[in-house]
């Protein structure tokens, strides 16, 4: 399989088809369509049998779901669980604030109950941001849900004989560390060009794409 290596960035076109030969780590592309149970936190999920999605089509099958690499969410926890933990260090040393506030114990159980209520709706409003922008890879189309908003939704799709190549992006030692980069694919013409930001283990969903692509040429 012809590879290209342009500044970092891996290319395989819609004529490059992978064979049965070639594998995704140690499985090889034709076999590897085991079902897998897509859970809460799964980032990656190859052929998943617990998913489903509006105006799937009766003889569709769903090859992919790609949402950000976990690792991605790990910011927002941390700052989730440092604002957490403030409070008890404030209070630890309340004594110097004591001559000058005098607050009731009434008063403060309210502000930590408002307090902890906002850092619960941070953590819910990051996770749903991270749990339903959802790349699905389909045997017939390519589909992405971006969730830019708890109330706004924006839904994109293509059909895999539209797609004129895909590749990927990994620049940085972090996303090479944990495995992760941004996996692109062109449309023909002046379509819009589909982004799977941040997305695990971008070589391997670069390698099913280009199989898709290669069986419906």
């Amino acid at each position: 399989m012809p590879e290209n290596q342009i500044h970092g960035e891996f290319v395989l076109t819609k004529k490059e088809k992978i064979g049965p030969e070639k594998k995704l780590g140690s499985i090889p592309v034709e076999n590897d369509k085991s079902k897998n149970n897509a859970r809460f936190y799964s980032s990656l999920c190859v052929y998943p049998q617990n998913v489903k999605f509006e105006n799937q089509e009766e003889n569709e099958e769903i090859v992919l779901l790609i949402r950000r690499d976990l690792i991605t969410n790990v910011p927002w926890i941390f700052a989730a669980l440092t604002l957490a933990v403030l409070p008890l260090i404030v209070s630890s040393f309340s004594f110097l604030f004591t001559p000058f506030f005098n607050i009731s114990p009434s008063t403060i159980a309210i502000i930590l109950f408002f307090y902890y209520l906002i850092i619960t709706g941070f953590v819910l409003v990051e996770f749903s941001l991270w749990y339903f922008t959802v790349g699905l890879i389909t045997s017939l189309r390519i589909i992405d849900f971006d969730l830019t908003g708890i109330l706004t939704k924006h839904v994109s799709e293509t059909r895999l004989n539209l797609i004129e190549d895909v590749s990927y992006v990994q620049v940085g030692s972090i996303r090479t560390l944990f495995n992760y980069g941004d996996v692109h694919m062109q449309t023909a013409g002046t379509l819009t060009n589909f982004e799977f930001d941040r997305a695990p283990e971008p070589a391997r969903v670069v390698r099913i794409i280009a199989d898709l692509l290669g069986k419906i040429k």
